[in-house]
């Protein structure tokens, strides 16, 4: 199919339900819309919305970026939405989002991509810092980085950890880089731990 041929009309019936089959083949008909079942909202931009659906011909979860590519882009933003959908074609790494189609339909550019069920950036980044011991109540990123560069934390609990790693951690974290340990008294220090706790 081609990445970006316009569709004009449906197929009359939804298409026959195909489990355990490699997802997005090319020519599979992943360039209609009726053969994606849209289920929620999961995203918005300028001139766009995100969708999770199921592409329908071997059940696969998508996320279908709906860009209204006439009704609102000038024709600079739209060259800009071609040359966005050229690289993300030449994108194939584990780390970064990968493109399956893109088709016109209904005044409506769809962009079929992979989707990141652990959710978006700023998800990972409040899930990273409810982790850490940085965080407190009613944080914002802002603050969050202005403690994590001061080193305001509360000190880990004593009941948990041995004062020998409490000292370290206090080294680690310390505003002052020269003043922190260097890799191997850590590994020192890791190692002494080590045989205390094989010799129990």
């Amino acid at each position: 199919a081609r990445p970006l041929g316009c569709q004009k009309s449906r197929p009359p019936s939804s298409p026959l339900f195909r489990p355990r089959m490699k997802p997005l083949q090319p020519d599979m008909g992943h360039n209609l819309l009726a053969n994606f079942q849209i289920e929620k909202k999961i995203g918005r931009g300028q001139f766009s919305e995100v969708y999770r659906a199921r592409y329908l011909l071997d059940n696969t979860p998508v996320a279908l970026k709906k860009v209204k590519i006439f009704d609102l882009m000038d024709a600079k933003a739209r060259q800009d939405c071609i040359k966005e959908i050229d690289l993300l074609k030449q994108l194939n790494h584990p780390n970064v989002i990968k493109y399956h189609a893109s088709f016109i339909e209904d005044n409506e550019l769809n962009i079929v991509l992979e989707l990141a069920d652990a959710g978006d950036l700023s998800c990972m980044i409040k899930m990273a810092a409810l982790q850490s011991p940085f965080y407190g109540d009613k944080m914002n990123l802002y603050s969050l980085c202005k403690k994590i560069e001061q080193c305001d934390y509360p000190p880990l609990p004593s009941d948990h950890y041995s004062e020998e790693l409490r000292n370290l951690v206090d080294m680690c974290i310390n505003p002052d880089p020269e003043k922190r340990p260097d890799i191997a008294y850590v590994y020192d220090i890791a190692k002494h731990m080590q045989s205390m706790t094989e010799g129990r």
